[in-house]
Order: C-alpha cells, then structure tokens, then sequence
C-alpha cells in the first residue's frame, strides 16, 4: 500500500485558503470581463444610434430628421451619463475588493506568526507536561476536579446527542405539516391563538379550512415536534456552560501546576497568542461578509441587471426602436445607395456583435454564480476547520485531502458536506491528533468553545458559519453550531 505524505493542521489550512484566493481571483477576473462587455454594449448601442442619424441625414426631409436624430441624440447623451456613473460605481467595488483580498492576506501572515507563537509556547508546554502530570496524578484535588469535568462533559453530551435525534425527528416528522400549505398558512397565522387576527369574512372562511384540514386534532402534534427540540436545546445548553465551568476549573489547577514548574512564561505566550487568533479569525469573517455582499453587487453591475443599466439601455433600445426607424431601416436594406450600405452594414455588424456580447455575459454570469457558491461552502468548511481543531499544529492529516478531493470538491465532484466528512473522517482515525494533556484542548485557538475537549460532540454535516445576513434574529449560539448558512449542503 501507498504511504500517503502527512501534511499538517496550519499547512491544510494554507491550501484551503490558496484555493479560497483562486476562486476569488477568478470571481474577480469573470466580474471585469462582464463589466467590460456591459460597457461595450452601451457603446455598440451608442454606434448604432450614430448609424441611425446618418441614415436619417440621407433619406428623410428635413422635418422629420431633425425630429428623429434629436430624440437619438437626446437619448444617446442620457444613456452615456448613465452608463459613466455605473461604470465609476463599478469601478469603486472593484477596488474595496481588491482591498479586501489585500486585508485578508496581511491578516492571514499575522495568524501565522501568532501561530508560530503559540506552537513554540506550547512546545515548551509539553517538556514539562511528564513531570506536572505525575504530580498531579497525587493531587486529590484535582482527582475530584478531573472526575467532575468528566462527569459534567458526559451528562451534556448525553443531553446534546438527545436533542440532535429529537431535531432530526422534527424534520423528518414535521414534513408533512410543512408540506400543507392550508395547514401552515393557518399556523403562520396563529390562528386558535392570541395572536390571530382578521376580520369577519376571513374568519369565516379560515375556520372553513380548519375544519377541512383538521387544524384542532393536529395542530398539538405539530406544536411538540417544534416545542421539544428548542426545550431540549435549552437544556443542553445549560449543560454545556456547566461542563465547561467544571473543566475551567480544572484547567485552573492544571495552569498552577505549570506555573509552579516554571512554565507561566510560556503559558502566557501561548494565551495571548491564542487571543490574538481568535482576534483574526472574528476580523476575517467581517471582511469575507463584506466581500460577499460587495461581490453580489458587482455581479448585478457586471452582467446589466442593476436598475441604472437596464434604464440606460431602454432609453437607447427606445429610441432605436422607434416605428420611423424601422421603417428607414428596412427601406435602405431594399435600396442598391452605397451610402446606404455601408450604413446597414454597419448596424447589422453592431447588432452581431451586442449578441456576441450578451452571450459572452450569459456565460459569465454562470460561472460566477457557480464561483460564489463554492466559495461561501469553502469559507464554511475553513471555519468548521478551525472551529475542530483541525489547524492545530499537532494535527496531522493525508496530503490527498488538500489535493486529489479538494480538486473534486472544487469541480463539484463531491459536495461541501461530503467534503467536510473526509475531514472529520480523517480526524477521527488519527492517533496523533492530541494528547492527553487536557489543558491543551480548551487553553488554545482551537477550541473555539465547542467544549470538544479531545473528541466531544457529534460530528455534522451542517456548517454553523455565522454569515452576517444570517445572524439577526437566529437562534443558538456560535458555540453550539445553530447558525446556518443554508442547511446541509
């Protein structure tokens, strides 16, 4: 058998977020090819407008040129002011973009060398990790603190795996309540409750559909399969900061003792590192939330489905469109004038080439679409990576993770969550992912509050990646993995 290369928790990291940096460039690169091909639509309608006024300086009287190439003129000046004013927009996100990806960079070096801090701290950490922990194995109180945290972290994940089965009865049971649009609309409603509302008419026939669907006889049932679960979250929750007092506590005599061995100073280093991570991994999700805000708008700049562009283009499309020109047109398509054909030529290889254009935009506009995606599941997976510890530098995982399926993941071979699973599988075989030393797993970046400490909860292939226009008014905490950015992948 192929022994695979190992590559580390911050190398893994470093891959994903290169190939993170190559979807952005791309997003980038298909953004400006769209804007530029929007832009050269509004000038090839310019073209033709031109077209136009020199065929009516040719054929029409007097009168009716000076109506016909005024109203183009007119709306050739509106759309081009338009069209500057879009493009200098355009032109301001691309650069708050290009500022962003700068900003991610720089903060990324600094992880790194917080990181570098840390994994010396903690190196120097388990040189005297031998002689703390005999003498603590002696030490009844921290046996009793030792079984308490034990104790404490058993009972909520008990608690924890109850409500994950009772949540996944609730989406399973629920279906078919949800599938009833007369029974939801009555539940969206509140109707039977305090908080309904209507009027006489739309009583009358709300109490007309309760009937038909039996809103009173199941309604019960529907209100426990929600109920439940949020109680028994509550619970866990409870059960959760209790463990995770009992092993503060714990981590309290653990840190005595390694002050006490001579170890405060690299303790200390390796806290404030630990700080300083957290720091910027909080800063990069504020920037990658604005970059995908700032990206959407620029997609709907790019591709002409904003407002401003759309009422450029109609005010020329109008113009062009005008019954007279037609008419000028198919007139000097039937005549032999040179003039005449040049002229048509002209506008027949405009208008070829708008298509080529907006086909070239169609295509873009795919492709980005395809891009955003897979880069907000990729920020997810990153986060989850962090969020479990993965970039611990002591966790070691096979090379073909960053390489063989992040290039499936990246083609769309395999899905976000079948993606996050090889991880977590990885994780799961790997001896040397952590020690036994138990102030490691909650003293560091990466513990991130799950309250793991060594291999606690259960694995899922939902991403709890806080998004910023997710986080108002959802429920759950960062914690415990209840913010969505759209539910299993």
């Amino acid at each position: 058998m192929v022994r695979r290369k190992k590559v580390s928790g911050p190398e893994a990291l470093r891959s994903l977020d290169r190939a993170l940096d190559e979807i952005r460039r791309e997003e980038k690169q298909l953004s400006r090819l769209s804007a530029d091909a929007s832009s050269r639509i509004g000038r090839l309608r310019e073209v033709e407008a031109e077209q136009f006024i020199a065929l009516a300086e040719l054929r029409l009287d007097p009168a009716r040129k000076t109506e016909v190439t005024g109203e183009l003129s007119r709306a050739e000046k509106q759309a081009r002011s338009i069209l500057e004013k879009h493009e200098s927009q355009n032109n301001d996100i691309g650069q708050r973009l290009d500022d962003i990806d700068d900003e991610i960079k720089n903060i990324s070096a600094k992880r790194d060398d917080a990181q570098a801090v840390y994994k010396k701290a903690e190196a120097e950490l388990d040189d005297l990790s031998g002689e703390v922990f005999r003498g603590l194995k002696s030490d009844e109180k921290y046996k009793v603190q030792l079984a308490k945290s034990d104790e404490a972290k058993n009972i909520a994940e008990h608690a924890l795996k109850k409500t994950e089965t009772a949540e996944a009865d609730r989406e399973e049971k629920g279906l078919p309540y949800r599938e009833d649009p007369l029974f939801m609309y009555l539940w969206e409603r509140g109707y039977n409750t305090s908080s309904y509302s209507a009027n006489n008419l739309v009583r009358f026939f709300d109490k007309m559909i309760a009937n038909m669907v039996r809103y009173h006889a199941v309604k019960p049932n529907f209100a426990m399969l929600n109920e439940i679960p949020m109680r028994l979250r509550e619970h866990a929750e409870r059960l959760l900061e209790a463990a995770d007092t009992e092993h503060q506590k714990l981590k309290k005599l653990e840190d005595k003792a390694f002050d006490a061995a001579g170890g405060k100073t690299y303790r200390l280093n390796s806290e404030k590192a630990a700080a300083e991570i957290s720091s910027i991994d909080e800063a990069q999700v504020r920037l990658e939330d604005e970059r995908d805000e700032l990206a959407r708008k620029q997609s709907k700049l790019s591709d002409g489905s904003d407002g401003a562009y759309k009422e450029a283009v109609e005010t020329l499309t109008d113009g062009l469109q005008r019954e007279t020109l037609a008419e000028l047109y198919a007139a000097a398509r039937q005549t032999s004038s040179r003039e005449d054909d040049l002229i048509v030529r002209k506008i027949d290889a405009v208008r070829e080439e708008i298509v080529e254009q907006e086909n070239d935009i169609g295509e873009s506009k795919g492709r980005l679409k395809t891009l955003a995606s897979r880069r907000r599941e990729l920020e997810d997976i990153e986060w989850e990576f962090k969020k479990s510890n993965f970039d611990d530098p002591r966790m070691k995982f096979d090379d073909n993770l960053v390489e063989d399926l992040l290039g499936e993941f990246l083609k769309g071979a395999i899905t976000a969550s079948g993606y996050w699973g090889q991880w977590q599988d990885a994780q799961r075989g790997s001896s040397s992912a952590r020690t036994p030393r138990s102030r490691r797993s909650k003293s560091g970046p990466w513990s991130k509050g799950n309250l793991d400490f060594g291999s606690f909860g259960t694995p899922s292939s939902d991403f709890s990646r806080p998004r910023g226009s997710s986080r108002k008014g959802t429920k759950g905490t960062r914690r415990h993995g209840n913010f969505k950015t759209g539910g299993k992948f």
